[in-house]
């Protein structure tokens, strides 16, 4: 395993002075309408879809193909099939309905792609809702309902996935800290939404789905939930990065915590501290949500059952030559085949790369992508393309 990157974070102080400054100009600049533009001919083989953010202000996110039978990828997608660019700091991409949407932060839009073609079919913008401002990641309580979380606005916001119409919003009652009021990830137990609160929080809120507001709250003792996922037996597991408690910033204590939290009772049932945070912390589920990947600098694997973490990684990440481990941006695991998926961002200013691993550990396919890969999403079916000698 060879990785090399240095990570940013979206969540540091110093952003919340310059990037908000600029929020409204950048939403002008970078929305245009989904008007017919001339097309060429669209010719994507690819069913694993990475999205990589680019530079905050640069407007330079872009959105890959990669065949995962013939082990090809395609750069640029987005831009070739619509003549037109993805935006500024692309955040998340999710799939339903044979639809593919992207949230792209700094530019204040959602693109509603067609998940076949990846031809722009709809899109949903700041200017067209009442409160969002930064949108984060979607989730889709039905054909017809969705949910968008937010950065900056105390709101998350509610739309109709098949005619891209805002149709309300939910209050979150998020106090506003160094600029944020953040909700980030969703995952949904019974008629409940659980999102973390990461900025400059320890909140987890719960959402009820049929009357579209927050009925109660999870306050966990370490800072920042940055990721979630809920497994087969209805636990819900977050991570914390624990804030900045760096040269470059004064807030939290840097110390991640694991929690798992029962989603019918929402009682904390374990509370793990984790190494000092040195980069990133993620979370992925196997594709039957019993086996439960970590990053805390290293990457560990362990069942939902353990009593913790194991001692030794599944996979180690290299350090450079100054001794300092390099840091995982993004990470997925294909629900289709089990293999799991790192995204390392090199320096955040040349061609991200992504490494493939079977569930074993190991090193399938290594590829470029765009700058800055933070996130994945898999088509329901494998290309039937010649070149398979997996």
């Amino acid at each position: 395993m060879k990785i090399s990157l240095r990570l940013t974070r979206s969540c540091w102080p110093a952003r919340c002075v310059w990037s908000g400054l600029l929020c409204v100009s950048l939403l002008l600049a970078a929305c245009d309408g989904v008007e017919e533009v001339p097309q060429a001919p669209v010719s994507v083989v690819g069913d694993v879809l990475v999205l990589c953010e680019g530079n905050l202000n640069a407007g330079n996110s872009t959105l890959s193909a990669y065949n995962s039978i013939a082990r090809t990828v395609e750069n640029g997608v987005f831009q070739r099939i619509n003549q037109r660019k993805l935006g500024d700091t692309g955040q998340s991409v999710t799939l339903h309905g044979g639809s593919a949407y992207i949230a792209v932060e700094n530019s204040g839009i959602v693109w509603q792609l067609d998940a076949a073609t990846l031809k722009v079919t709809g899109q949903l913008v700041t200017g067209q809702t009442e409160h969002m401002i930064d949108p984060r990641y979607i989730h889709f309580v039905s054909d017809t309902k969705a949910y968008i979380t937010d950065l900056y606005a105390p709101y998350i916001t509610i739309f109709n996935p098949q005619t891209m119409q805002a149709t309300g919003s939910i209050a979150t009652g998020q106090p506003v800290a160094g600029g944020y009021a953040s909700t980030e990830q969703m995952v949904q137990w019974d008629r409940y939404v659980f999102t973390n609160c990461w900025c400059y929080s320890h909140n987890i809120l719960v959402v009820d789905t049929q009357r579209d507001e927050v009925c109660d709250s999870i306050v966990l003792g370490g800072w920042q939930p940055k990721q979630m996922v809920i497994d087969a037996r209805g636990k819900l597991w977050v991570i914390t990065d624990g804030g900045y408690n760096t040269a470059a910033a004064s807030f939290g204590d840097n110390t991640p915590h694991l929690y798992c939290i029962d989603a019918s009772t929402r009682e904390i049932e374990r509370d793990e501290v984790l190494d000092t945070d040195e980069g990133s912390v993620l979370l992925a589920l196997s594709p039957e949500k019993l086996t439960l990947y970590v990053v805390n600098n290293d990457i560990y694997r362990m069942q939902v059952t353990d009593a913790h973490l194991p001692v030794r990684p599944f996979l180690e990440v290299p350090k450079d030559e100054k001794g300092r481990r390099h840091k995982i941006y993004g990470m997925a695991v294909d629900p289709r085949t089990g293999e799991l998926y790192l995204a390392d961002a090199v320096d955040n200013a040349q061609a991200g790369a992504v490494f493939r691993y079977r569930p074993d550990g190991t090193l399938v396919d290594q590829f470029r992508v765009g700058i800055s890969p933070n996130g994945f999403a898999f088509l329901n079916t494998v290309p039937a393309t010649a070149g398979d000698d997996q």
